[in-house]
């Protein structure tokens, strides 16, 4: 058991020389952002960035287009002055009733 203590103690100053821990500087919040901004800034998240901005680019041309362009025009449309309702109850008349003749009825 100590043969394997010793030889973890062993692994941890090993490690320590290979991993020292990082000098508290002024520089040190700096240089850590930079280095997340680097990663930031990667291939893939400025593909993706570069496909979002034709998305919200393309959107907007769509919503431009259809302002300018559909909406005068649906608005020329002939607006009606009645309702289905109206022109039915102007329609219903006593003339318009067909009489039968009395042995129909039957």
């Amino acid at each position: 058991m100590e043969h394997m203590e010793h030889k973890l103690t062993a692994l941890w100053a090993k490690y320590r020389d290979a991993c020292p821990d990082p000098e508290p500087s002024p520089d040190f919040m700096p240089e850590l952002w930079r280095r997340i901004e680097l990663r930031r800034n990667a291939a893939m998240s400025l593909l993706f960035r570069r496909w979002v901005e034709v998305c919200v680019i393309s959107a907007l041309a769509l919503s431009v287009l259809v302002t300018t362009l559909l909406i005068p025009r649906s608005q020329r449309l002939p607006v009606y002055q009645f309702t289905y309702l109206d022109v039915l109850a102007a329609a219903d008349s006593s003339q318009d009733a067909v009489v039968l003749p009395g042995s129909d009825l039957q």
